[in-house]
Parts: structure tokens; C-alpha cells; sequence
């Protein structure tokens, strides 16, 4: 017998007991039997007692109670992570995984250099490389690498240039290496939207422009216009290349070059990243891993933590935590974390110019009726965090 037929068996013969024996059942009505209790196999028929089987809703035996989901939480994670496979790095990758999880990471992306790198097995079809109950997630990725000369804008003066694009999350499996560069034209859009279309063919859904002042370069019009054809996430540091970031006297920084493409009117996330290849911790490490990373408000989920990097739920820093850095109404809200010592100062970041200075390890501020709003955490010891810019809906 099902659960739900015997339930429903056992309910009405309460009923029908309970008209039985029941002091205020009306005695000029006759107290009909209970109904009999039949297994579900059986095939009882009617016996010309005007009897009927009554109509019930049967409910799966497997019913279980619903399921909640499960809390947002901030997740470390490294969107710029490379292996043995990459060619410039010796690190197997089980060694990559480990070190990220003796650091207390939680998760990783990992792009090797035009090529999606398996942890063990045969993965197609899913976001992941591995993914346990617990313990480190490293989501599948691949950083399209191409390093040709005479690119317009023009690079530096050897005119080299470094077009670097991390497809995150992706489903594609391709054998070994993968060709997609555009080698014909010298305008940088054109061999970025190569990098673009091989990252949509390969299944991803977030897209990251790497080091974009490597070698120099990028303009604000140009990362806004790659906004437009889809690129989500930009490095606005890079622990391997921060000079670069930082600009000269003759090229802007990485951070004045993305607040004009914001004041564009796009949605670009900056993001803080390693690019980690050395992980030994020799003192003499090319690209030692660390240094820089992101965290991610969302569920221990590899679907929910690419949603969360594409809608901008993060923020980056090379080593101070936050407790909020969130819109709260009107406001952008930021909050270093209390198990943080030392002094810290908030910039804030209105339309590409600084607007206020906070000392202290909170501070909220209103989102302008037009453009928007962001800002910098800096440490007395040199580390920063940066949080997300904000807009009025």
C-alpha cells in the first residue's frame, strides 16, 4: 500500500469513527459503517452497496520537506589561475588546487593559456573542473592569449601588445591547444572580438579582460566598447604587471582608463587577480601566486559564483577584508572587516574624480542623481580593497 492511500484509508475511518461515537451526531440519521481499508494492489469491486471509491491525491513517496536555499556568503576566489599546461608554469595542477586550498580559498578559475585544462575525468557540458561537497571549486576556464606587434592603438614602442582574455565557466572541451587568434587586422577591437567569439563558442558566460595596460594600449573608449560586445569583468590590478596598472606620465592608470569607460554608461566589474603561475614561494618567483584576489557575495555554488561576478556582487582587494561593501538604498556602504588592525582610508570615487576622504574603517555615501559611485579602501600598510561602482536604478 502507498503512503498517500493508506493515509487517505486511515483518515476517513477517523472520520467515520468519529460521526460514530460523537455525542452531537444527530440520532435521526443512521451511522453508516466505516469504509473498508484495502491495500493499493488490490482491485476491490463494488458490492451493490452504493459504495464508491472516493477521489485521492496521491503524493510521491519520495516527498521530502522544501528545500532552502542556501545563505549568501563571501567567497575567495582567484579568476586568474594557471598551470603546468599553460607552458610557463611547472606546477602540476593537483599542486595549483592544493596551494589554493592551504590559503583558504574557495574558489578558482583555471586558464591555462588557450587551452581548457581537465582536473581528472572527462568534464564537457559543465562549468566545473571539480567541484566537491566541500573543499576548493574550480570552475573550468581558459585565457586566450595572443601577443602580436603593431596593434592599433599603438603599444609601446617596440609595438608589441598582449590581447590576454579569460572566458570563465566554460562547457567546451577542445583537444589540446586552441587557435582563434585574428591575425589579419591590427585594430585591437577586431582581435578582441576574435577572443570574444571563441570564448562564446567555448560556453562561457563571463568574459575578463586581462592586464589591459600590459605593454600599454587601452583607451576608456576602447574597454567601453568592449563593454558593449560583452566583456563583463576587467583587471584593474594585477599583481604581475602592477606597474603597468599604476600608468606614467605619458598613459593613465588601469583605474582612470576604467572610470572613463563607466562614465560611458556601461557595466564593467574591476577585479584584483594573481595571475599566478609560481607557487614554490621562492623569493625569486616570476609570478608567485597570491597577492590579489576577489570576493564574491553568494552562494558556495559554481553557477550562483559566476552569476555573482557577472551582476557585479564582489569586491577586489590584495589583502583587506570587508564586512559590507553593498548598496544600502541611496547609499554605497563599505565596512572593513572587524578582525582587520591598523588605519584605513576611504576614497570615494564620484564620475572619475575624487570627491571625499574617509578616515576610518567605515563610511557610506549617496549615489549621485547622475553617473556613479565607487571607491577605495587603503591600508597603512600599503594593501587596498576596491568596491563596485554603483548607480541609481
Amino acid at each position: 500500500m502507498t503512503r498517500a492511500v493508506r493515509l487517505a484509508a486511515v483518515v476517513l475511518a477517523e472520520v467515520w469513527g468519529c460521526a460514530a461515537t460523537s455525542p452531537q451526531a444527530d440520532p435521526g440519521f443512521p451511522v453508516p459503517p466505516p469504509p473498508p481499508v484495502f491495500d493499493a494492489g488490490e482491485d476491490p469491486a463494488l458490492d451493490g452497496q452504493n459504495s464508491s471509491p472516493l477521489p485521492i491525491i496521491d503524493a510521491p513517496d519520495d516527498a521530502t520537506e522544501p528545500v532552502v536555499p542556501a545563505e549568501e556568503v563571501w567567497l575567495k576566489g582567484s579568476t586568474h589561475v594557471h598551470a603546468k599546461p599553460s607552458g610557463d608554469s611547472s606546477e602540476p595542477i593537483d599542486h595549483v588546487i592544493k596551494w589554493y586550498e592551504d590559503h583558504h580559498y574557495d574558489f578558482i578559475v583555471l586558464t591555462d593559456h588557450n587551452r581548457v585544462s581537465e582536473v581528472a575525468g572527462d568534464t564537457r557540458g559543465q562549468i566545473t573542473v571539480s567541484a566537491p561537497a566541500s573543499g576548493l571549486i574550480v570552475l573550468a576556464g581558459i585565457e586566450l592569449t595572443h601577443n602580436p606587434t603593431g596593434c592599433q592603438p599603438q603599444g609601446d614602442k617596440r609595438k608589441r601588445c598582449r590581447i590576454h582574455v579569460n572566458a570563465l565557466g566554460v562547457t567546451g572541451r577542445p583537444g589540446g591547444k586552441l587557435e582563434w587568434a585574428e591575425r589579419k587586422s591590427h585594430q585591437r577591437i577586431d582581435m578582441y572580438l576574435a577572443a570574444f567569439n571563441a570564448a562564446k563558442a567555448l560556453g562561457t558566460s563571463v568574459v575578463q579582460i586581462n592586464h589591459p595596460q600590459w605593454l600599454w594600449g587601452m583607451t576608456g573608449d576602447l574597454l567601453a566598447e568592449l563593454s558593449h560586445h560583452g566583456a563583463h569583468l576587467v583587471e584593474i590590478y594585477n599583481a604581475q604587471f602592477a606597474k603597468w596598472g599604476l600608468g606614467d606620465r605619458d598613459h593613465p592608470s588601469m583605474e582612470a582608463i576604467w572610470d572613463t569607460a563607466l562614465a560611458h554608461g556601461v557595466e564593467m566589474w574591476g577585479v584584483a587577480s594573481d595571475d599566478a603561475h609560481d607557487y614554490k614561494g621562492n623569493k625569486g618567483a616570476k609570478y608567485p601566486a597570491g597577492g590579489a584576489w576577489v570576493v564574491v557575495k553568494a552562494r558556495r555554488d559554481p553557477q550562483a559564483i559566476l552569476e555573482a561576478l557577472a551582476a557585479g556582487h564582489f569586491y577586489a582587494t590584495t589583502g583587506i577584508s570587508l564586512d559590507h561593501a553593498e548598496v544600502d538604498g541611496s547609499e554605497l556602504v563599505v565596512e572593513v572587516s572587524a578582525s582587520e588592525s591598523g588605519q584605513f582610508t576611504i576614497q570615494w570615487i564620484e564620475n572619475g574624480k575624487l570627491v571625499d576622504t574617509v578616515k576610518g574603517k567605515a563610511a557610506r555615501h549617496a549615489i549621485p542623481q547622475a553617473g556613479f559611485i565607487r571607491a577605495v579602501v587603503l591600508g597603512d600598510d600599503g594593501k587596498q580593497a576596491w568596491i563596485q561602482p554603483a548607480r541609481r536604478p
